[in-house]
């Protein structure tokens, strides 16, 4: 009797776990098309310095990174204005100062060129910063190995 009543509970379980729907564990697979998400644009003047080694024209890695991340923003904006100005004072003399910056901004211009920004409006300053200055009136500036960058940006409408 005992036989009999447990094989008809067995088959009243299995009846009742037949009739329960499915469950796994597994995730459910990713949708088979591209969802789309709209961004926004964020247009926003931009502020940006790159900086060299002694004596060279030539970008740095991070110098390139910089840029990068600066031009990646600027993604569904125009750029109306570019103001470069150039910090030197590594030269010896007017001439290599002169040359020094006028690559240094020739760098960051074709870098950014390079990358799709460019704008009806450039203007390039060149200043030259005296580093042994010992006075209280000329104080020495760090990292006076640079370009300035400010960028004047607006959206672009109609995209």
């Amino acid at each position: 009797m005992k036989r009999t009543l447990f094989a008809a509970a067995g088959l009243g379980l299995v009846g009742a776990l037949a009739a329960l729907p499915a469950v796994s564990d597994a995730p459910k697979p990713p949708p088979a098309e591209p969802v789309y998400v709209a961004r926004k644009p964020v247009c926003e003047d931009m502020k940006l310095s790159i900086y060299f080694p002694a004596y060279e024209t030539m970008l740095s890695s991070y110098s390139v990174r910089a840029l990068n991340a600066a031009t990646n923003s600027l993604d569904g904006c125009a750029v109306t204005d570019i103001d470069v100005s150039v910090v030197s004072e590594e030269a010896h003399t007017n001439a290599e100062l002169a040359q020094l910056s006028e690559a240094r901004a020739a760098a960051v211009l074709q870098a950014l060129s390079d990358r799709g920004v460019s704008a009806p409006r450039i203007e390039t300053s060149f200043r030259k910063v005296n580093a042994n200055a010992a006075s209280a009136e000329v104080p020495v500036e760090p990292m006076a190995r640079r370009v300035d960058l400010n960028l004047d940006v607006k959206p672009v409408y109609g995209l």
